[in-house]
């Protein structure tokens, strides 16, 4: 067993649950009234353990033992995994946030993400394989027939059976609406559901696996003669081994696995390359209405994104702890101010608080906006208000795009940071950092880029119910700094998170005189910069209510007491996002003014 460096504690993440989102509307929900904040409380601490004494262990000999090919097809999974697998399966830590009718926890999407974080932390590729099975089995749940849902659900969310999304092809990536895997009726079947599938998928992670008995395949195939595009795609349950309809094992489903991946990161995941029907004997069951596929597929898809967030700030807060524990740790040179003195742990040296700041504002902020938009979930979903309802579901909407591709991005970043903080050990395997940065990278490639998020964000989010949704954002960001810019202890910080949202507003604006004046090629070369800014300014908004409610919290405690370091940190942390981080939104916003088309301009024989 590998070196356990997952040192994570809950201070904060208890902090965000009951102090800053409280859970106390949550609970009034019909699905959460046999839960109390007792229970949260006691899951998260369960959780935390889990992760320390059994997920954690895993991560770094996962990596350097990796995922294993075979001639047959098979793959085996580092060794290590498969006690965890059983861990996780035996106490209900795969599907908690799912139905409990097959075998889920319940939970709120709240507390399952922010439990997730640790797991993620913990050992990000170890976590793809219930990751993508949970998130099968739900989609089968939301969709499937009853039969359906008897026969695959509640395996799903019990690790019985694990799961994958066939969506990338070797000649149809991002743009999902040219692939070529075909499905035709099986006349033999009897049954009008079941098709004959046909094609080839890549990068399918988790796509073969030795950890359970069957692997269920979510996969887009277009039915023959249906229309071109993504207009035309539907989506099929396709068992690695057929299931009989009394829910036993029948024969292999002809799904050959032709290979995995060498990667960068994740070692521990399988990424596979898939051949379905080689031998025309694979099956595959329709799910729902033909030609509705990518619809239902967003589904999983819009989860995933948010998964992402979770995953960058699993990654990037492992990052920070390793960081800040070695810092106090490392003696070396004497202080700047004092170079007369002795050597010092490099914790106390400048240009280190500076970067371990940069690690403790972004990450908390990250989970700050991860808690807002899974609160924000479960209020669109449960409350009693339809009011309430449908504009908590529209704000979801507008910021899932910033959750997944923002935090993907900056998590990157931050993992970068602890590298550079622990100097040549950072670089070496020796230390986690380097395998943080090698696993986080992938979570900005996957579910569409941060350029496919941006797009998404300015062609689609932005006009949500006429573009109310977005104006409301503003409008609510900028009461809350006017009603605040009196401030003795943040006037700085409330002027700045004014400025920098009047500036995102502007650059909204602007798309609308680009639309009109057909100047389009600015629209694609500034809309990663324009969910940067409306990203920070959200986060922002977030870390400032922390900053009231920590600087209350305060006068409560002992200010030398934990909670009194916690809560003068908080303080501390919410300037530092304003002053350091925040700011970049008006670099950004100077740089989208300028109107600047030189990449476009340049000759292509230029580069």
């Amino acid at each position: 067993m590998g070196i356990n460096y997952f040192r994570r504690d809950d201070r904060d993440t208890r902090f965000v649950l009951f102090e800053h989102m409280g859970v106390d509307k949550i609970l009034t929900y019909e699905p959460y009234k046999d839960f109390s904040a007792d229970d949260f409380k006691m899951i998260v601490e369960e959780a935390l353990k889990v992760c320390r004494e059994v997920v954690g262990p895993t991560m770094q000999d996962g990596d350097r033992e990796g995922c294993k090919y075979h001639e047959d097809g098979s793959v085996t999974v580092p060794s290590s995994y498969h006690e965890a697998w059983r861990v996780l399966a035996e106490n209900g830590w795969m599907a908690v946030t799912k139905s409990q009718e097959f075998n889920g926890q319940g939970l709120p999407p709240i507390v399952g993400g922010l439990i997730g974080e640790f797991f993620t932390g913990a050992n990000m590729a170890f976590m793809t394989f219930p990751g993508l099975a949970v998130g099968n089995g739900n989609l089968i749940e939301n969709f499937g027939t009853a039969e359906d849902k008897a026969l695959f659900v509640e395996k799903m969310y019990t690790g019985v059976w694990g799961g994958t999304m066939c969506l990338t092809e070797p000649d149809a990536g991002s743009d999902v609406g040219w692939l070529r895997t075909k499905a035709t009726p099986d006349p033999e079947s009897g049954d009008p559901r079941i098709y004959k599938i046909e094609g080839t998928k890549r990068f399918i992670t988790c796509g073969n696996q030795n950890l359970t008995e069957n692997i269920i395949h979510l996969l887009l195939a277009r039915i023959q003669g249906a229309p071109t595009g993504t207009k035309g795609i539907s989506l099929f349950i396709v068992p690695k081994i057929w299931v009989n309809p009394d829910g036993s094992l029948g024969e292999p489903n002809d799904v050959f696995c032709a290979g995995i991946e060498h990667k960068m990161g994740i070692h521990g995941s399988s990424t596979a390359t898939l051949n379905f029907g080689e031998n025309g004997r694979c099956r595959g069951i329709l799910l729902g209405e033909p030609n509705s596929g990518m619809a239902k597929m967003f589904q999983m898809m819009n989860e995933a994104r948010i998964g992402c967030g979770i995953q960058a700030l699993g990654i990037a807060a492992s990052a920070y702890d390793a960081a800040r524990f070695y810092a106090r740790e490392r003696v070396q040179g004497p202080l700047f101010t004092n170079r007369a003195g002795g050597r010092v742990p490099i914790i106390q040296h400048e240009d280190v608080r500076l970067m371990l700041m940069n690690m403790k504002a972004g990450t908390e902020a990250m989970r700050a906006f991860v808690a807002k938009l899974l609160y924000l979930a479960d209020v669109g979903e449960h409350d009693s208000d339809p009011e309430e309802r449908r504009k908590a579901a529209q704000r979801v909407e507008l910021l899932t795009p910033l959750v997944k591709a923002y935090l993907s991005d900056f998590g990157y970043l931050l993992t970068r940071e602890a590298i550079q903080l622990m100097g040549g050990v950072g670089y070496c395997s020796e230390f986690p950092a380097e395998q943080y940065a090698r696993d986080i990278k992938i979570v900005s490639i996957w579910e569409g880029t941060s350029y496919i998020q941006s797009l998404d964000l300015v062609g689609r989010k932005l006009g949500i119910a006429g573009g109310t949704v977005f104006q409301e954002w503003i409008q609510e960001v900028m009461a809350f700094s006017g009603k605040n810019k009196e401030d003795t202890d943040l006037v700085k910080d409330f002027k700045l998170l004014f400025k920098a949202a009047q500036a995102t507003g502007d650059i909204a604006m602007k798309y609308m005189q680009y639309f009109q004046e057909g100047k389009m090629s600015l629209i694609p070369l500034s809309s990663v910069r324009f969910l940067e800014c409306f990203a920070e300014t959200v986060m922002a908004h977030l870390m400032l209510e922390q900053a009231l409610i920590a600087r209350e919290k305060l006068k409560e405690v002992d200010a030398g007491s934990a909670d009194g370091f916690f809560y003068r940190g908080k303080l501390e942390t919410a300037k530092f996002f304003c002053r350091n981080i925040l700011t970049n939104v008006f670099a950004r916003y100077t740089a989208i003014q300028q109107e600047d088309t030189s990449p476009v301009d340049i000759p292509e024989g230029a580069f």
